[in-house]
């Protein structure tokens, strides 16, 4: 018993171009579904409430702002070497316990 083989290449280069065909087809078929989603996309809005807005303001001022008050540094620095400059003991401590409280919250 023989079998006939001839053909077998031509048939499998006519299923793979009748595969490439379909991939293209479906590719083609979701590239318009993507296209006509992301039109409809475009006529959507976000609008921000007045707190979101203010707090984006607060942001931008709060990165334009020097994290350094160059003028109150300044004035240490002078009562340092001039002699002035007293440290309150007292208000420190009170400091710090106020911060170890805040932090314990």
């Amino acid at each position: 018993m023989a079998n006939d083989i001839t053909g077998i290449n031509s048939n499998r280069s006519q299923l793979s171009t009748n595969q490439s065909a379909s991939v293209k087809s479906r590719n083609e078929a979701t590239q318009n579904s993507n296209t006509e989603e992301s039109s409809s996309v475009q006529g959507d809005r976000v609008s921000l409430t007045d707190t979101a807005s203010r707090l984006r303001d607060i942001e931008q001022q709060l990165n334009t702002a020097s994290p350094v008050n160059s003028e109150r540094v300044q004035a240490v620095q002078t009562a340092i070497s001039n002699g002035d400059y007293a440290v309150d003991a007292d208000r420190i401590a009170d400091k710090m316990l106020a911060f170890e409280d805040f932090i314990n919250k």
